[in-house]
């Protein structure tokens, strides 16, 4: 498939796990790229594997509103043009939720959340110009109960109702806005959960899908690539699991 040739996308996140896997995917697909990430030496990692001369890499921490809105100025600078944002930058930690300190509520909410509501704010004049797509990657946190899990289920479930109010509110302008919601995908983020310590372990099995079986990030990228092509012209303000049947 060419689905994305002659187009730009920027992805969040994409040092690693999802958003590496996306950037390769829309690599493969004939997408310029601009990846975006926190880490510096993993973003290079991921840039060293695209095949467009024509993409490029920035560090970026999107939580930082000079730092995003700078990022925007460059993209509009260098390519006159955004046909697809791809939110996957996100953070994750476990606690049993009454143990919660507030600097680390506070920042997941500031990463997950206010980091792409500060994406998808400035990107969205350019996007809106080209009728483009938003993907952000939300979870099946913001659509079940995962037990220890509180500023990240909150942060995603605002991610997923931010999202259908942008879907509502620019689809009459040619703009498309869609959640993935991934589950038990093998990522950095998940692979050493550092779970509290005396927990319930038959909360356990609230977080394992229906085969038992972890999928890769490939998997997720996939699901990503359709929604921000035009295959899914038609398809707005959804939440799409993808989660082994999980939440099912």
């Amino acid at each position: 498939m060419n689905r994305f040739k002659n187009k730009i996308a920027l992805v969040t996140g994409a040092g690693s796990g999802i958003g590496r896997s996306t950037a390769v995917r829309l690599d493969q697909e004939g997408a310029t790229l601009i990846i975006a990430d926190i880490n510096e030496d993993q973003l290079n990692e991921t840039k060293n594997m695209l095949t467009n001369k024509a993409s490029s890499a920035m560090v970026l921490d999107i939580s930082d509103l000079e730092q995003t809105q700078a990022c925007f100025q460059s993209v509009k600078k260098e390519y006159k043009t955004l046909d697809a944002l791809i939110n996957v930058a996100g953070i994750l930690r476990f606690d049993n939720s009454h143990e919660v300190k507030i600097e680390d509520w506070n920042k997941i909410l500031n990463v997950n959340l206010t980091g792409t509501f500060f994406m998808c704010n400035f990107g969205l004049p350019l996007l809106l110009e080209s009728k483009g797509y938003i993907v952000n990657v939300s979870s099946t946190a913001a659509l079940g109960s995962h037990a220890w899990t509180a500023a990240y289920s909150a942060s995603k479930g605002g991610i997923s109702a931010f999202s259908k109010t942008l879907a509502v509110e620019y689809g009459v302008k040619g703009l498309n806005v869609n959640c993935v919601c991934p589950a038990s995908i093998n990522t950095p983020m998940t692979k050493n959960p550092n779970l509290p310590k005396d927990i319930d372990t038959r909360l356990l099995k609230k977080i394992m899908p229906v085969d038992g079986v972890n999928r890769s990030p490939d998997d997720i990228a996939s699901t990503i690539a359709f929604l921000a092509s035009d295959d899914a012209l038609h398809i707005n303000g959804i939440d799409l699991r993808v989660d082994g049947g999980l939440l099912t």
